[in-house]
Order: C-alpha cells, then structure tokens, then sequence
C-alpha cells in the first residue's frame, strides 16, 4: 500500500475532516463560499507552475486545506434551514400544508411519511410557496397503508421542531432526523390528511417502488408464517419493518443483522455469482473487460433498483461500480482507491451520509475485510477445498469485525461472541436464497408449479436458518452486553488499530509500542469509570409516556420504582442511561399502597422514600395532601404524578419543598396549570414532559 499510489485515500481525509467538523457545529461561516471560489483558482494557477521539489508540501498542505473548507462548507450548506424560504419562519400562523412524499412511508406502531413541503397557509385558499421536510406520523390503517412515494397531500396539523431525547443518553432522534435533513415533525389524524394527486415524484423511483411492492406480494404468498416472510423480504429486499422483536433481537445478538438488510454482502453475493458465469464467456483484453463491466453493472443496478433502491444498497452500488470502472479502464483496481473514491462521491451527493451508522459500519467492515483478511489467510498452511472455504468465511467475519467493533460497542452497547458459528450460516443461506429468489421471480410467470415447489425448497431453507440463529442466541456467554463506549474510545480503538496494522506492515517495535500505550490509556480509563460509579448516589425520574419509572442508583446497584411496564417501555426510557452508569443488579418495586422497600441506603413506604439523606414524597392521589395529619412535613422534592387535583400551594403546605417534580404521568393541561403557578410564585420545579428526565445527584 504506496501513499502515492492512493491519491483518493490521501485526499479524503481532509475532506471527511471538513464535514465532520461543519456537521459538529453547523454555523455557516461569512465569506467562505468566496473564500474557496478565489483559493481554487489560486490553486489551479499553483498546480500548473513549476515547484522546487523541496516546496511540493506547500502544494499539498494548500490542497489539503481547501478540501477542509469545501467539506465544512458542503455540510453546513446542505441544510435545509439555510434555504430562505424554508417554512421554519413561519411555522407558527399556518396550520395547512401542501407537499410531496419524496420517500417510501415506514411502517411501524405508526406511519412514517415523509413529506417535502411545497405550500403552507392558514387554510387551504391562503396558501404561500414554502419548502422544507416534514415527516407525518399517522395511525396505521386503510388509507395510511395506501399513501406512496410521489402522492401529493394536503393536510392540517399543527408542524413543531423535532424534540431532544427526554431521558439520560437515549437514543437521539433529533439528531437522527437532522441527518436526514428533517426538522420538523407533525402528528396527522387520518380526517385531516387529503390525497390531492399520485405520480408527482421522479419515474425511476416510482418503478423502484413498485417493483419492491411487487416482490413482497410474491413473497406473502410463498412464505405464509409471520417470520419467515419477514426475513425474506429482509434478505431479498431489505425490507425489515415487520420484523418482529424478537427476530430482529436473535439477529443482533448473533452479528447477523447485516444479511437482513440488502447490502455490500448482497452486491457481493451477486458480483461473485455474476464473475462465475461471465468467466464462462472467456473474455479477453480492452474489449473483454468493457464487456464485463457492462454486463456487471447492469446486472447490478437492476438489482438495486428491483429491491427498492434502499440507501445500503445505493452504497454497495456505488462502490463496486467504481471498481468496476478501475477494472475495466486500469485493470488492478486498488481497493484503497475504491473505497476513498465510492465514499467521497456519495459525500458529494449527501454529505449527512458520514453520519449515517450503515455507511460507517459498511466502509468500516469493507476496510477492515481488505487489510486483515490476506493477512489473517496468509497464516493457516494449505489445505483441501472443503476446509479452505468455510475457513475463508470465518476470516472474512473475523476482518470485518475488526474494522466494526469499536462502532458495534459504540452504537449497540455489545459484542456477539459467536458471531463467526451464525456468519457460516448466514452467508451459505443468504448466497442460496438470492439466487434462488431471483429464480422464484421468473418462474412465478411462467409456470406456478415449479415456482410452488422452490418455493416450499426457500420456505424450509429459511425455516432452518431462523431456528440454528435462534438456537445460537441461545448458547450462554454468546454476547456481551452493557458495554458504554464513550465517543473518544472508538477513535483509541481506531488507532489502536491502525498501530496494529502499521506494526505488521513495517515489522517496526514503535507502532507496537504505540499500540500497548493507546491500550494502557483506554484500561486506565475504564478502571477510573468503574472505580467511580461504585460510588454514585444519584436518583433519575424518567421520562416515560403516562407512567412512572425511578431508578435509584447507589454504586452498581439499582432500585427501580415503577407502573407496571412492558420489558419494551422500561428499556426505552432507561435502558442506555442503566448502562452507562454500569448497573450491575436490579430490583424492582412497583406502585401501590402497600409497597415497602428497605435497603441499606433507600427506604420506600409509598408515599415516602428516603434516599441516604434525600427525602421525597411521591404523590399521586389528591388524599395525601387534603386528608390526614394537617401538620407540614418538609421534604426535599415532592414529585406529582397522575394527576392529582390539588394546588401547588395545597401542596407546599403539606409538603414543602425545595423542588417540585412533574413527570410525564401528568395531563399536559395539568402540568401546564401547575408551571403557572410555580412562575408566578417562583417555586422551583422541572417538568419532565417538556424538560426531559429530572436527575438528583446526592
């Protein structure tokens, strides 16, 4: 690997550090749009001067440096809200809205359309031109199922910034939305939604579309259980909205989540299929691999474009067409130029892709696959066919996983051990099931019969798989769970891992010795973490939609107060902030009259918790304030919930207070009741539905 041979590998860098530092602070800078006009034509009057050898770095350095303001600029400009007609300035007086659905709608406990709007006004005959996206979330049904890609809608809903997460280090959908240039979101009741006109997006999208529709109407009707048609509209469409919970979490936990979603391994099931058959050709020379490359890339965009055009796909797409292009016009085609190359082409497209966890995870892997996986062979001695291949998928794995793990640890807070026992798996099923899935297509129009037998064949095939994955999640020890990165320990990671692969390329002691220092530093840190959360004393009221959930933490272990909750609900709300203050062990007390707890620090006797010397007072039933010993009894923070009919003065009489808590049990109107009176008395109080989760540090 010759850094000049790897001039897109070089020059990236600069560029990917330009975006990633514009979509940190997305603040347009004054003149800097004239600033890079007047630097490239600088530029391009140095590149064509003659420059002493000695100064060729001032040339670099200077180009390096303008790559890092177009990739700041490109970032910041791509934003929607920078447009001056955006809707955001006048959001507040309109109430009806005409757009586009510009994207196929998701499926979920709601729909999800988005919208690209083109028309707002107080109703519909005092429309103004506007642009901007919004996505709707209406109730599934009849009409919400029947919405596609180019319907225009008009609709009446009130449109309001997309919100921050409510609860301690969740996961953030503001900031997910922004990445896909999103900024506004709008609850749609189905009588106030209107379908004007269909057909109104670009044709080849629309055919995308539909052709996915198609394919999984043909495979309901081959694949009748919920699960197996589930996973095979996974492996041959990516389409996973009707995976169910526990599908989707048997996958994740055997590191096979990657073949449910049409991706760089499906593009290079088919590419390696597709070279089996075009070496039969026996192409030779120029000609020869033009040939080949059209025939390759035919093959592969109508593949794209079959299953739907998903954003994985897309990528996989690009970055084997660029290949392909290397291949043809270059012959050896380096895969440090392909990568740099497919990725800074989709940046240019989309910039907000170098925040989108499939693309990190997809070049991750495809990098890591390419440096360790001719290395890690070149280790095991020959041996026959039979032991060659099934030991090239484990390596494969094994690479791939090298080149992901610090972002899997990051983003999903575990590892699957055995994620090399469901790789075999999963690839030999996936690369059978694509073929034979495109075989199913055709025969489906021609003779039914054959297409009912190979479809009962894929039916069981995929039968099997989902019961060996299953049985594999079951195995003790196979994930490791709870694990909290912080950010600046996957960049460790990464150098840690770029020191390895210096090492082993240069046989140098000074990269190993940078390698066991970045390590040292990362054990130091954690052994610092966990030391201190052994002694965290800190109370958190979570936000959790019309229920109730306290965690007490005290060192590792954790005293959880709530409703009755779905395991789904309680790990929404606190799962990740559990995890990142190291819970160890768990106990749950649940509300009701008689509840008593007593622990070494925490003492519970509803309405009344102690918290070392932190006092509350839980109250959800107007009685506890109206009724009983009129005598005040002071507390710390009185938290209300469901509720209750009574004054924050009636309140403060009973109980006062240094806080008053509101969680999101609460009516919005009540709620709204009782900030009033805390401002106009200037009580101190947090109000968990609009401010967020309320933490207590003792």
């Amino acid at each position: 690997m010759i850094p000049h041979g790897i001039p897109y590998l070089r020059f990236i860098a600069p560029f990917i550090a330009g975006l990633a530092l514009g979509g940190w602070f997305d603040t347009p800078l004054p003149g800097l749009d004239w600033a890079l006009i007047v630097g490239a034509a600088i530029g391009a009057l140095l590149a064509i001067q003659k420059i002493p050898y000695r100064y060729r770095w001032v040339f670099g350095a200077y180009a390096h440096l303008l790559l890092f303001g177009f990739g700041y600029f490109h970032i910041v400009d791509h934003n929607e809200l920078c447009q001056p007609s955006h809707f955001a300035s006048e959001i507040q007086d309109s109430h009806y809205f005409l757009g586009t659905v510009y994207e196929a709608p998701s499926k979920g406990a709601k729909m999800k359309i988005p919208v690209h709007v083109e028309a707002m006004g107080t109703s519909p005959d005092s429309l103004q031109v506007a642009v901007g996206n919004v996505i709707l979330f209406l109730e599934p049904g009849t009409f919400a199922d029947s919405i596609r890609y180019g319907d225009r809608l008009g609709f009446q809903a009130t449109v309001r910034p997309t919100e921050p997460p409510k609860n301690p280090h969740a996961f953030d959908y503001k900031r997910y939305l922004h990445f896909q240039n999103i900024h506004h979101q709008a609850f749609v009741k189905t009588d106030s939604l209107l379908r004007l006109s269909e057909g109104n997006g670009w044709m080849i999208w629309e055919k995308a579309y539909e052709s996915r529709k198609s394919l999984l109407t043909l495979l309901h009707k081959h694949f009748p259980t919920t699960d197996e048609y589930a996973v095979a509209s996974a492996l041959l469409v990516g389409y996973t909205d009707d995976l169910s919970d526990d599908m989707r979490t048997a996958y994740a936990e055997t590191g096979s989540m990657h073949a449910l979603a049409v991706s760089g391994t499906h593009i290079g099931m088919l590419y390696v299929g597709l070279m089996f058959l075009i070496a039969r050709l026996q192409l030779r020379g120029q000609r020869g691999r033009l040939i080949e490359m059209v025939l390759v890339l035919t093959a592969i965009w109508a593949f794209t474009f079959l299953t739907g055009a998903t954003a994985s796909v897309l990528r996989a797409s690009v970055m084997f067409s660029v290949y392909m292009l290397g291949k043809a016009f270059w012959r050896d085609a380096s895969a440090w130029n392909v990568l740099p190359a497919s990725a800074f082409i989709l940046l240019i497209y989309n910039p907000y892709f170098l925040f989108n966890v499939g693309f990190q995870l997809s070049y991750a892997a495809v990098a890591g696959m390419v440096f360790f996986y001719p290395r890690l062979y070149k280790m095991f001695p020959p041996m026959s066919r039979w032991l060659d291949e099934p030991l090239k998928v484990f390596l494969i794995g094994v690479a791939a996983q090298l080149g992901t793990v610090p972002l899997t640890l990051f983003y999903f807070n575990q590892f699957p051990v055995y994620f090399w026992l469901a790789g075999w798996v999963v690839v030999f099923v996936g690369a059978v099931f694509l073929w034979g899935g495109a075989m199913l297509v055709v025969l489906d129009s021609f003779s039914q019969t054959l297409a009912d037998w190979l479809g009962v064949l894929l039916y069981q095939m995929l039968w099997w798989m989902n019961k060996i994955i299953m049985f594999i999640q079951s195995i003790p020890g196979g994930v490791v769970r709870n694990v909290w990165t912080a950010d600046w320990v996957v960049f460790a990671m990464y150098a840690c891992l770029a020191f390895l692969g210096a090492a082993i390329i240069t046989k140098r002691g000074k990269w190993l010795g940078a390698f066991f220092g970045v390590m040292a530093l990362m054990g130091a840190y954690r052994t610092y973490m966990v030391l201190s959360k052994q002694t965290q004393q800190k109370m958190v009221v979570y936000h959790v939609n019309k229920a109730r959930l306290i965690d007490f933490f005290d060192g590792d272990q954790v005293v959880s107060l709530s409703d009755t909750l779905s395991k789904k609900q309680e790990y929404f709300a606190s799962l990740a902030n559990r995890t990142a203050s190291g819970m160890r062990e768990q106990t749950t007390v649940h509300f009701s009259a008689d509840s008593v707890f007593l622990g070494h620090n925490l003492l519970i006797d509803l309405p009344f918790v102690q918290f070392f010397n932190q006092k509350m007072a839980l109250v959800d039933d107007a009685n506890w304030v109206k009724l009983g010993n009129p005598k005040p009894l002071a507390v710390d923070v009185l938290v209300l919930s469901k509720s209750p009919k009574v004054s924050i003065a009636e309140c403060m009489s009973r109980f006062p207070c240094a806080l008053v808590v509101f969680d999101a049990s609460n009516t919005f109107r009540q709620a709204e009741r009782w900030r009033t009176e805390c401002e106009e008395e200037g009580w101190a109080y947090h109000d968990v539905r609009t401010m967020g989760a309320w933490i207590g540090i003792r």
